[in-house]
């Protein structure tokens, strides 16, 4: 098989070589073949001298990722022209070129960090500034205020601002300050930053001068390189890029590797970890077992059925919810369902109100579990009986195609002002009503909490 070789290049000249050898190596773990770190801003060509040990043991096709968080600037140019230098020197080669990390992959790593940095205070409670190096390209210093939009939306925290270490600013100190000012009293400084090392030792300076100028407490996070969702987000890159080559992919991916990335199983929950095992072994046999098809016809689409009083039945709706896109079958959305923005909530919040109430009365139909109506903007919350439980619904409602998320037991779905009684609200309450059967039938039956 023309299995790759996959080249890490990490940007910067005070990159710890151990942790960058400890994250190629747990990549290496989920692709299945070899995966080696290179530091773009070595000494002399380091990527072409990685391709040449590659070359000298057989390899003749390379997919190279780079962990640059930027997707506009110098760490992007240097590695084109890097890539360039080697394709020159053997151009028989094969090379396949990653994208950056994907913004939404950071702003969700981004948000975990400051979650797991501010501890038991509410989140409503927390300032969070997002750092970053800084440098002289506005573009790329732009992407650092989008990543903290993202961050906010997804994460409701009290705020979320962004500050720079080098060159420009809002620099650290000043935007401590300025929350400072503004009567803060916690704030999480969380680095844009893959590795510990100077960078990130500059900002733990910045932010301890701050907090003893302002009197404000600032907690600073850890960097991505351990977060386990960074490892997830580059097989996703690599097997983006072999796809966007030669049509050769299928001799050298492993169609399992395919079919976890397709499902919600990518995200690994850190400390719930072990809840990933212990949930896999509660499936049914049939959907354990690889060597067992199971049926992806899809179920048959229902109408809307409705009571004596005018209202849609919910609960006479479906009938038979077992083949689940989780188990094999098509979700139930060809495009994904996302939540409205905060500015189309709030510009037309008579009509969003009815599509909330509607909502919830089809979510209490079909589930009988409590629904969280007044959530954020955009987001209609059910109350679990568990984080099991909440986890795997989530998990099961994105392979579905609708936009979930979770914080704690609460399990939030999609909602907006333009929600159509036989077209979004249908597909939410149809999700949420096959998932839910699926947990109570088959996982409760094998000793889950319910």
């Amino acid at each position: 098989m023309d299995t790759p070789l996959t080249l890490l290049l990490a940007h910067g000249d005070a990159v710890p070589r151990r942790s960058l050898a400890g994250l190629a190596r747990r990549l290496a773990a989920k692709l299945g073949h070899d995966v080696e770190g290179c530091l773009l801003d070595g000494p002399g060509d380091p990527l072409g001298a990685a391709v040449e040990r590659g070359i000298e043991r057989g390899i003749s096709r390379f997919v190279v990722l780079s962990l640059g968080l930027a997707r506009t600037g110098g760490d992007d140019t240097r590695a084109d022209r890097a890539i360039a230098r080697v394709l020159r020197r053997w151009p028989e080669l094969r090379v396949h070129r990653g994208a950056p990390l994907d913004p939404d992959d950071l702003a969700r790593m981004l948000g975990d960090r400051a979650r797991e940095t501010k501890g038991r205070a509410p989140a409503e409670d927390a300032v969070v500034v997002i750092v970053g190096g800084g440098g002289a390209n506005p573009t790329a210093n732009a992407e650092l205020a989008g990543l903290a939009r993202l961050v906010y939306e997804a994460h409701r925290f009290r705020d979320v601002d962004y500050a720079f270490l080098d060159l420009t600013g809002p620099s650290v100190g000043e935007v401590i300050g300025r929350w400072a000012r503004l009567g803060a009293k916690l704030i999480v400084a969380v680095p844009c930053l893959v590795f510990p090392g100077r960078a990130f030792r500059g900002l733990a300076e910045h932010a301890a001068g701050a907090a003893k100028a302002s009197g404000v407490s600032v907690s600073v996070a850890r960097p991505l390189s351990s977060h386990p969702a960074i490892v997830w987000a580059l097989v996703r890159r690599h097997l983006e890029a072999l796809s966007s080559g030669d049509g050769a992919e299928s001799a050298y991916v492993n169609p399992a590797l395919l079919r976890v990335l397709r499902s919600a199983h990518s995200h690994d929950f850190g400390p719930l970890a072990g809840l990933q095992a212990r949930m896999s072994a509660m499936l049914p046999p049939r959907y354990r077992d690889p060597s067992v098809t199971v049926s992806s016809a899809p179920m048959g689409t229902a109408g809307l059925e409705f009571g004596a009083d005018g209202s849609v039945a919910w609960d006479r709706l479906w009938q038979g919810f077992c083949e689940l896109a989780l188990a094999g079958g098509p979700p139930h959305r060809g495009t994904l369902l996302e939540p409205a923005a905060r500015q189309e909530v709030l510009a037309d919040g008579t009509r969003y109100a009815e599509v909330v109430r509607e909502l919830e009365r089809g979510i209490r139909m079909v589930t009988g579990l409590e629904v969280v109506a007044d959530g954020p903007p955009g987001w209609v919350g059910i109350v679990c009986a568990s984080q099991e439980m909440a986890i795997w619904l989530m998990r099961a409602i994105v392979v579905e195609n609708v936009l979930a998320r979770r914080e704690g037991t609460i399990l939030y779905l999609p909602a907006g002002p333009r929600f159509t009684l036989s077209g979004e609200i249908k597909n939410v309450v149809t999700v949420v009503a096959k998932t839910h059967h699926y947990w109570i039938e088959h996982l409760a039956a094998g000793g889950s909490d319910r």
